[in-house]
């Protein structure tokens, strides 16, 4: 299968990224390297630098599958640029979630275990919601194949930690 994992230079993409390979996927990351690293970077896989929007330019690569990991993912910081986030965690997942109906392509979104409290409480929490809110809506108006996951409290190798 040929897979894209956006937010593929980062902590869960580069762990998922190890696993797909081993399993014969051809996989490509899409990553603007905000967060992720170039020593994440897993031999055999394909690496495009490029912001979440640049998927709009993407026609006719032949993916099976997408699984799209790529957020601004910490809360505190949301306050500080709620524009920014907003524009990455739900502007992107738009894109995305057009960019996989006009591909027919199935997405695997990483949503947020604060979908589960009062999104309302940070810009990050409201902006995944939406993100989960937009896949919704294109299964249902869309018939996109798509399924949601939640992740919580992960950690692991290739873990960026506070002051890293």
């Amino acid at each position: 299968m040929k897979i894209l994992v956006t937010g593929g230079a980062g902590f869960i993409g580069t762990n998922l990224i190890k696993k797909l390979l081993s399993e014969g996927h051809e996989v490509v990351s899409l990553d603007d390297y905000e967060t992720g690293t170039q020593e994440n970077e897993v031999k055999g896989a394909t690496y495009v630098m490029g912001d979440i929007d640049s998927l709009t330019y993407w026609k006719g690569e032949g993916f099976d599958l997408c699984y799209h990991l790529a957020a601004l993912s910490r809360i505190q910081p949301s306050f500080e640029d709620p524009t920014e986030t907003f524009r990455v965690n739900t502007q992107g997942s738009q894109v995305v979630a057009e960019w996989a109906r006009l591909n027919d392509v199935k997405v695997i979104y990483a949503g947020s275990s604060s979908r589960w409290h009062d999104p309302m409480k940070s810009p990050y929490a409201a902006f995944k919601h939406m993100g989960e809110e937009i896949f919704k809506l294109y299964k249902k108006v869309y018939n996109l194949d798509v399924e949601i996951t939640r992740f919580y409290n992960v950690y692991g190798p290739n873990e960026i930690v506070d002051g890293d």
